[in-house]
C-alpha cells in the first residue's frame, strides 16, 4: 500500500521505526528527521517522538536516533516534544513549506561569557573586521573558480575559462580594498562572473536558467538553489550556536538586520562547494527534471512534494559523503567541514587570531 503521507525520515544508522500502517516495522537509515506532512503534529511519548495526523499515529521515532529535526510548513509541535529535543540537545529548524527559515530552537548552552565578550571585542576591531571580510571574499572567489574548474575538467567544451579569469581579476583587487563597501562591491562582481559561468553549465540541460534570481525563483535551478541555501543556513546557524557564538553578530552582513548575520557570513564559504555542487549533481544525474516543478504565484517555480522528498534524501547523502574537499588527498564530508570551521572560528576568536575560511580543492 502506498503511503498517502509526505512525511519521511533520513537516518544515519539502520533501525526499526513503527510505520503508520500498523504493527509492522520498516527499516530506515538516519541523519536527520524532515517532516513536511501539512497539518500533522509532532508529540512526545516517553523517550520517543511520535507524529500524528487526524488522531492517527503515523510514525514513532526513538529520540536517541535523532540528530536534528526540520519542520517544513504547517506542522505543530507539542511543548513536551520541544522539551525532549532541548533535553537531548537536538536542534529544531522551523521553515515554511517553500523553505524560508522561521526560526531555530536550540538548548541553552553554558553562558560562554568569555567567548561572547571576545567575539564582540574582536568584531569591533577595524583591522580584524577588514581582514575577516577580505579572506571571506577571497575564499568565495577561489571556491567559485574551483567549482567551474572541476566542471570544465569533465566538460572541456563548456566555455567557462573566461569566467574563471574574470573572477580572478576581481579577486586580485581584494587585498587593496580599504573598507567593507569596497569588499562588498567586489563580492558582487565575483558573484556575477560566477553565475555567468554557471549559466553556461546549465545551458545544455534546458532548465531556463539565465542567472541568479531569488525573489521569487523563476526557474528550476534557482528554485533548488534557494531551497538548498536555506537548508545550509540552518546547519551553519546550529553549528555556531553549538560552539557558543552569537550568530547575529556578523562582519560582511550587517548585524542590524533581523537575520543571523554571522551565519550568513559563514555561509558564503560553503555556498559553491556544497549547495551549488549539490544542485549541479541533481540536474546532471537527472535526479530532478522539468516534471518535478510546478508554477507558483508571481511567475515563480516550485518543487513538487515528491521532488522535495527526493532532494532532501539526496542532500543528507551528500552531507555525509566523504569526498575530496580540501587541497590534500584526505577525504572528509561536508557536515564535518562545516562543524570544524565553526569550531575553528570559536578558537580564533578566543585566541584573537585570524580566521581562515574554507577553500575547495581542485
Amino acid at each position: 500500500m502506498k503511503s498517502p503521507y509526505r512525511l519521511f525520515l533520513i537516518l544515519r544508522h539502520r533501525f526499526a521505526v513503527k510505520d503508520y500502517r500498523g504493527p509492522r516495522y520498516v527499516s530506515v537509515s538516519m541523519a536527520a528527521v524532515y517532516l513536511q506532512e501539512q497539518g500533522s503534529v509532532l508529540a512526545r511519548e516517553g523517550r520517543r517522538l511520535v507524529v500524528r495526523k487526524d488522531g492517527q499515529e503515523i510514525l514513532a521515532i526513538p529520540i536517541h536516533r535523532v540528530d536534528r529535526v526540520v519542520l517544513l510548513g504547517r506542522i505543530q509541535i507539542t511543548a513536551d516534544a520541544a522539551a525532549l529535543l532541548l533535553e537531548r540537545n537536538v536542534p529544531l529548524v522551523m521553515a515554511s513549506s517553500r523553505g524560508r527559515i522561521r526560526g531555530i530552537l536550540t538548548p541553552p548552552q553554558s553562558p560562554h561569557i568569555r567567548l561572547r565578550k571576545a567575539q564582540y571585542t574582536l568584531f569591533s576591531d577595524p583591522d580584524w573586521h577588514l581582514a575577516f571580510a577580505k579572506d571571506l571574499v577571497l575564499a568565495k572567489a577561489e571556491n567559485c573558480q574551483a567549482v567551474l574548474r572541476r566542471y570544465r575538467y569533465n566538460h572541456p567544451l563548456v566555455g567557462v575559462k573566461s569566467d574563471e579569469m574574470d573572477i580572478q581579476t576581481s579577486a586580485s583587487n581584494i587585498p587593496k580594498a580599504y573598507d567593507l563597501e569596497t569588499i562588498r562591491g567586489l563580492e558582487g562582481l565575483i558573484s556575477r562572473c560566477y553565475f555567468a559561468g554557471l549559466t553556461k553549465v546549465f545551458a545544455s540541460l534546458k532548465m531556463g536558467f539565465g542567472g541568479r534570481i531569488r525573489r521569487p525563483p523563476t526557474d528550476p535551478v534557482n528554485a533548488v538553489l534557494s531551497f538548498t541555501y536555506v537548508l545550509l543556513t540552518g546547519l551553519v546557524s546550529s553549528a555556531l550556536e553549538v560552539e557558543g557564538l552569537d550568530p547575529f553578530c556578523g562582519v560582511l552582513h550587517s548585524p542590524n538586520r533581523a537575520a543571523p548575520a554571522l551565519a550568513l557570513d559563514m555561509l558564503e564559504q560553503f555556498r559553491q562547494p556544497f549547495a551549488d555542487r549539490f544542485t549541479m549533481l541533481l540536474f546532471n544525474k537527472r535526479i530532478l527534471g522539468p516534471e518535478d516543478f510546478s508554477p507558483g504565484p508571481m511567475q515563480s517555480v516550485r518543487l513538487v512534494p515528491a521532488a522535495k522528498q527526493r532532494l532532501l534524501v539526496e542532500w543528507e547523502k551528500f552531507l555525509l559523503l566523504e569526498q575530496g574537499l580540501g587541497a590534500g588527498p584526505e577525504k572528509t564530508s561536508p557536515i564535518q567541514v562545516l562543524r570544524q570551521k565553526a569550531h575553528e572560528l570559536r578558537q580564533a576568536i578566543l585566541d584573537g587570531a585570524a580566521y581562515q575560511h574554507f577553500r575547495l580543492g581542485g
